[in-house]
């Protein structure tokens, strides 16, 4: 069987389609360049996963191996694409000998944020697509796209549909939890919930009971040890609905799965929970507030570990720069909006402080804490967490290389790779500050025996600071715990 036997629907321009039997695990750089060409393309393009190039010849997929198809291929894109682009992913059906079989049509739109950067090894590279070919653009090429992109804000873009506050009764409870009145018609008026006609705002459609939250998708897991890789997965629970439900939810997953304990004293005892309420509060409050909703078919993740809450959503840390980012000081940071519309409502509501308090709020909630303890923000591959330590480990987050893995096996290894690794892993080092870190004598041998193999196979990216060379490590290989 072949794609026009059971899929019509790739009549679209010559070349803005195309076909895989499957995504390429070691080699994701060949069809990724090709999501970003699609996305800087007008029109976008379509990906047929599952169907053999050129002849067009159905492989298929069990249901299974669908699932999984569909989880790398965004998992993959929102690790290495910037700005995600809007994706769409359709299982397509057929059989085969009496067995049911599927494709994946997974359709990449334009972006409306140009040019559409791929990060890959640490080298930022813009491809397009044209005359059925993916290449790199030229310099011509990409001002042409930096000009012609645009990007309104998501949640303050107008629908079709029209208010009625018989749809918002989650809405209207929450706002009476917080403040104790009832919510008026006028004060969503006033931050723009609707227009002059009635119709709603983008943003304001997620806050309605039915909403389906397809845009506003949270995946909640409990691992039994300190990294993803452990074996043992306590609970995993994906979960969509309206932001209301999902801040409900979120809280609830995390404080029926918390510890508490308590400190003895001369006459008392001090109650204490893995994580102070208000900071849990300010931190999934964040998380849903200013994720980039324009980044479909992702996430927020909650990941509650032995020593830590990580809380990860879709889109760098909003007017901050986009390199990663490691630091315990959240209350360094100047909060900007990138919903203005649903941090309104989280004001309106009291759930928020118009001023953008919150990390303030976490660093006070910790200002006891020791410094394995203290929480801090990471910014990553698209998306920003927020990591609460848990305050009943007495071990807290260990800062040496114990607490950083190899995503890739380093060939020709030496004793301090590793250790190299981790010191360079939230800001560039020089080799000096290396050897010293160490305790290496002899920095002419380290140089050219371990920085030298680091950089040949990408572990370490080099720049130049005015005479001198600084490192840091490649993210794409290797990870904090």
């Amino acid at each position: 069987m072949e794609l026009n036997d059971i899929c019509n629907e790739y009549d679209v321009e010559d070349g803005f389609y195309e076909c895989k039997s499957r995504l390429n695990r070691d080699n994701v750089f060949d069809w990724l360049k090709t999501v970003d060409g699609f996305a800087n393309a007008k029109g976008g393009g379509v990906f047929f996963i599952g169907v053999e190039d050129k002849t067009n010849k159905l492989i298929g997929f069990e249901q299974s191996e669908l699932d999984n198809e569909k989880q790398f291929f965004y998992k993959t894109v929102q690790e290495h694409i910037q700005t995600i682009p809007p994706i769409e992913t359709k299982p397509i059906p057929y059989t085969i000998r009496d067995k049911k079989r599927y494709i994946l049509k997974i359709f990449v739109g334009e972006s409306q944020m140009k040019p559409v950067i791929l990060k890959f090894q640490g080298m930022p590279m813009v491809f397009i697509r044209k005359d059925g070919y993916t290449s790199p653009a030229t310099t011509e090429e990409m001002l042409s796209l930096s000009l012609t992109g645009t990007r309104p804000q998501f949640d303050l873009c107008t629908t079709d549909q029209i208010f009625d506050e018989k749809n918002f009764q989650d809405l209207y409870a929450f706002y009476k939890k917080n403040t104790g009145k009832d919510l008026k018609e006028k004060e969503l008026a006033s931050i723009g919930f609707f227009d002059k006609n009635r119709k709603l705002a983008k943003g304001a459609t997620l806050f309605q009971d039915d909403y389906d939250g397809k845009d506003a998708q949270i995946v909640c897991s409990m691992y039994k040890g300190l990294t993803r890789g452990d074996d043992d997965i306590i609970a995993s629970n994906n979960y969509q609905g309206n932001l209301i439900k999902e801040y409900y939810y979120i809280s609830s997953f995390i404080e029926q799965r918390m510890n508490h304990g308590f400190h003895k004293k001369a006459t008392s005892r001090e109650d204490i929970d893995s994580f102070p309420a208000r900071s849990l509060f300010e931190a999934i409050i964040n998380s849903l507030a200013h994720r980039d909703y324009f980044i479909t078919g992702s996430a927020i993740y909650v990941d509650l570990f032995k020593n830590r809450l990580v809380i990860s959503s879709p889109g760098g840390l909003f007017g901050s720069p986009s390199e990663n980012i490691e630091t315990y000081k959240l209350d360094s940071f100047i909060s900007r909006r990138r919903n203005t519309l649903i941090s309104n409502v989280f004001v309106l509501c009291k759930a928020m402080e118009a001023k953008g308090t919150g990390f303030e709020k976490i660093t006070q909630d910790y200002k006891d804490a020791k410094l394995s303890h203290k929480p801090y923000l990471f910014v990553k591959n698209n998306q920003f967490s927020i990591v609460l330590p848990d305050l009943t480990y007495a071990n807290g987050i260990q800062a040496n290389e114990d607490g950083y893995v190899l995503l890739q096996k380093v060939e020709k290894p030496s004793k301090y790779d590793l250790s190299v690794l981790a010191f360079c892993f939230s800001s560039y080092k020089s080799v000096k500050e290396i050897t010293d870190h160490l305790g290496v004598s002899n920095s002419t041998f380290f140089r050219k025996n371990v920085i030298s193999n680091l950089l040949d196979q990408s572990f370490l990216l080099k720049k130049e600071v005015g005479n001198r060379q600084v490192y840091l490590a490649n993210h794409d290989k290797i990870e904090r715990k």
